[in-house]
């Protein structure tokens, strides 16, 4: 080697550089080797009439046909047809390729064996000096995926309409961050809209009874401690109009940081206007002397008036047996 050559690229630099240009048909094999071995179909079809001239290995295989067969046949053949025909899809692509010379979007195809399958495409327009005005098309399947978010997408419907038939919002919450999810119903039982709702747990901390506070701060610290397998709690909330709610409030963290700290707790609100006389736990004020209950706001009411307000019990008056015994005692005296 000269020496001068050497000293340009640099001490101990002895590799020897590429050619300014490569042999003919270099980079014709080198391209069929990557078209060959790449994942994504890539498809060329010719603008003029849409006929597919070229499938490398992967996109005849996706489509379910032998490597060559699909060259001479319409591009309109891989589109499943739906609320829009086959051809109506390729004319709305051929008509961006038209006015943009690019088009990029999901698609539903059609195998050969008449099965659908989704697909994430693009495609290009492109002059070639054989083939003139044509167009390059590549395809990945992402039929995995639109299933998965199909199934999400139910879950999540029947998780709402579970919800909403128990009176019951979903929430999820960030321990460590402060962000709380709260699920639409949620919003919606309570009176307020999207907009009023703060995804944050000071806001739903505002929403709750002082009275109820410490309460639900205790039952928390119980779960977190790991002393109780889930937090329960009968609170009140606040209602948009100013009322407030009684609600039972579970959860459980089901996520924990590295350190054993609680990272994320998921959990629901049921409202009890309905049913918050059934047996679930929570304060009652009584007066020792009269019996009237005192409610959330301070009033002093009658058992019966106060417990028919609220539930839907119904009264009954008799005497029972030691009240009997003493009364017809009392007679007798």
């Amino acid at each position: 080697m000269p020496k001068e050559r050497a000293v340009a690229r640099g001490a101990g630099d002895t590799s020897e550089q590429p050619p300014a240009e490569l042999p003919a048909g270099v980079d014709e094999r080198l391209m069929a080797v990557i078209l060959s071995n790449m994942f994504d179909g890539v498809m060329l079809a010719r603008a003029s009439d849409g006929m597919i001239l070229f499938t490398n290995p992967r996109f005849s295989a996706m489509f379910g046909y032998a490597p060559g067969e699909l060259e001479g046949l319409p591009v309109s053949v891989l589109n499943a047809p739906g609320t829009e025909a086959p051809e109506e899809v390729a004319g709305r692509i051929i008509a961006a390729l038209q006015s943009e010379g690019v088009w990029s979007g999901e698609v539903e195809n059609l195998r050969k064996n008449g099965t659908r399958f989704w697909c994430v495409a693009k495609v290009t327009a492109f002059e070639h000096p054989y083939w003139g005005h044509v167009w390059v098309t590549v395809q990945l399947d992402i039929t995995a995926r639109k299933r998965a978010e199909a199934e999400r997408q139910r879950s999540e419907k029947r998780l709402g309409l579970v919800l909403e038939a128990t009176d019951a919002g979903a929430w999820d919450w960030n321990l460590q961050t402060g962000e709380v999810y709260f699920s639409p119903y949620w919003i919606a039982s309570l009176g307020y809209a999207a907009e009023d709702v703060l995804p944050d747990i000071t806001f739903w901390e505002r929403l709750v009874h002082p009275e109820d506070l410490p309460r639900v701060r205790s039952a928390l610290a119980e779960h977190f401690a790991g002393r109780t397998p889930a937090y329960e709690c009968v609170t009140r909330l606040r209602r948009k109009d100013g009322t407030w709610r009684w609600n039972l409030d579970r959860g459980r963290v089901v996520e924990w940081t590295p350190d054993g700290q609680p990272l994320r707790m998921v959990g629901t609100d049921t409202d009890l206007s309905d049913q918050r006389w059934t047996g679930l736990r929570e304060f009652i004020a009584i007066c020792a002397g009269c019996k009237k209950i005192r409610d959330e706001s301070g009033n002093w009411h009658p058992l019966e008036q106060h417990f028919g307000e609220r539930s839907r019990v119904q009264f009954s008056h008799g005497l029972c047996q030691d009240c009997l015994r003493k009364y017809t005692e009392g007679l007798m005296d």
